[in-house]
This record gives C-alpha cells, structure tokens and sequence, in this order.
C-alpha cells in the first residue's frame, strides 16, 4: 500500500508484512514531492508504451501539481505545474490514452451553492497520457467548454472496465458518463436517465445527502459491482450492477478521508481525528483477523504524519 504523508510531503510504500507491533517499519520505497501536498496515487499501465507508472496528483487550490513517474526507475514521464482546480484524483483512460484530473475549486459561476452545501466549485481536467515521445506529449485536452467541465466539489474519479465508464464523485452526488475521442479529442458524455427518456437534461447520477462533503471513490476489486465512497461520517457502498447506481451499505466512520477494499475482502481507510481536515497517524483495518490500526512514526526530527490517504497499489 501507498500512505499519502501530507505533513513531510512523501509517499510511502509499504506491504503489510511491514507492519509490526501495530506500527509501519521501514517502507520499500518512498517518493518525495519536493513541498507539496500528496493528494493522490494510482498505479497504471499505459496501452501504448506499455510503461508501468505512479499517477500523482495534489498541491493546493493556487498551485496544484500532476506528475507521472515510470514505476522500474522513477523517470519523470510527464508533469503540470500551477493548477487552481485543487486536484484531489486521477484516473487513467485506456482507451483514449488520456488522464482525467479532478478538483474542488474552479468554475464557480457554473455550479453555484445549493442550500445545503458550504462550499462550491469543482470540475474536471483531461490530458493525453504519456507516450515513448517524452514529456512533451502529456498536454492539456483543449476545446472542452466550462459547463461540461463543472462538478461540483469533484474529490474523486474511478474508471470501470466493466462498463467502460468513468464515475466522478463529489458534493452530494455521483456520476456516470461514457468516454469517446481518444487523445486530444477525448471527451465525456452524461448518461441521459432511464426514468426520464425523453428529457435530455436529466442525466444519470446518484445524488444524496449522505455524500454531501464526499471525499472519496474507490473500486471494489473483490465484488466488481460495487463502489466505495466516504462522506464526512460514513463509508458508503454503492451497488452500481444495476446501471442505476445505489446506496446498499453505509459505515458510520469518524472523519474518513479516505477508504479501500483488497481482493481478499480487508478494508483499510484514514481519518482526520485531529480535525486537520487532512488526517492523522494511523491506518484502520476492518475485515481483517491480524491488523485493527496500524501506526506511522515521525522520523527522527520530522512532523508527525498526517496521512490523507491509504492507497492499494494493485486496483
């Protein structure tokens, strides 16, 4: 797993065998950002290099940061520097060969408040992926309008092969939309609502008061059906099988920033108990017989930890 320190601004990697007496020895590998916030790690294969790489995302909301690093030596494949959108996650889009990056801020006039929310802003980013053309052709997808892009307080982006979606989560919804393009014309497309077929502004989505200061998605590599998401106080499990997504399960859950599921059925999931907005020290375990909470020590001289997220490296 990948443990996303934003108080001394490094990743670490770990495998669980790591972990002793409760507490994270020394991690396999580590990736410093060179002063900004980890916000985001995923792990991905791009079809047309067939280079392995670390997708990296964070910074804050007046200098947000993409990079992409081969995962055999740590070359940089691809960067941006200086986005306002406060990018949150990333995904990777096989078969466009593009990268879609999303954030809470940005596009304000857009996406005004709604009553219950404290915040608005958000929306979403595409960029070509990486190519053996070096970092030059990792560019921003231009020609997309500003309503297209808008999503409100988008935290987090999940592709589903198995529907050849791509889900963006945020605020108090959930979103679907099919992909077309590839590269430089990639584009995404809202799915219009089954329950209304002939109103072409009703589109797809899953939206509830329980999301609302969602936080994160993931997928469910055990049970493919699923989705998994954190609000402010719950885990929330979505059964998207249907098409229409919906809520199956909720977990009361202090402060989640962040939640993920193994194939073996374990969950492990990050909490801001010190009310940092960010998190703290410890990962959570449930569904596992060994491991309940597992610590991160400060280095000698360093900040105490606050992992924002705990990141399997193979979903």
């Amino acid at each position: 797993m990948a443990l996303l320190d934003v108080a001394n601004k490094v990743i670490t990697n770990y495998h669980t065998a790591d972990i002793q007496n409760n507490v994270f020895t020394k991690p396999w590998a580590t990736f410093e950002t060179g002063g900004w916030d980890p916000l985001e790690v995923k792990v991905r294969t791009f079809l047309s290099s067939k280079e392995t790489a670390f997708l990296v995302c964070g910074g804050d909301e007046t200098n947000g940061h993409v990079t992409i690093h081969r995962q055999s030596d740590a070359a940089a494949l691809g960067w941006v520097n200086g986005l306002t959108f406060f990018p949150h996650s990333l995904e990777y889009l096989p078969a466009q060969e593009a990268v879609i990056v999303v954030g809470p801020r940005g596009l304000d006039s857009l996406d005004p408040k709604p009553p219950q929310a404290t915040r608005s802003g958000g929306q979403y980013e595409l960029f070509t992926a990486p190519t053996k053309d070096g970092s030059r052709s990792f560019q921003k997808v231009t020609g997309i309008a500003d309503k297209d892009r808008a999503f409100r307080q988008a935290h987090g982006v999940v592709w589903d092969d198995t529907r050849k979606w791509v889900w963006i989560y945020g605020g108090n919804k959930l979103r679907p939309y099919t992909v077309s393009g590839f590269r430089e014309t990639t584009r995404l497309h809202k799915i219009r609502d089954p329950k209304f077929p002939n109103d072409p502004n009703k589109c797809l989505e899953l939206v509830s008061d329980a999301f609302e200061n969602g936080h994160d998605l993931q997928p469910d590599p055990l049970e493919r059906q699923y989705l998994w998401a954190t609000s402010s106080d719950e885990i929330i499990q979505i059964n998207k099988a249907g098409g229409v997504p919906v809520i199956q399960w909720h977990i009361a859950a202090k402060a989640p920033k962040s939640f993920s599921r193994d194939r073996s059925g374990t969950g492990i999931w990050t909490s801001d108990s010190h009310d940092n907005s960010y998190g703290d020290e410890f990962v959570r375990f449930i569904w596992d017989a060994k491991y309940q909470k597992a610590e991160v020590k400060a280095d000698k001289g360093k900040p105490t930890p606050i992992l924002y997220k705990a990141r399997l490296l193979d979903i």
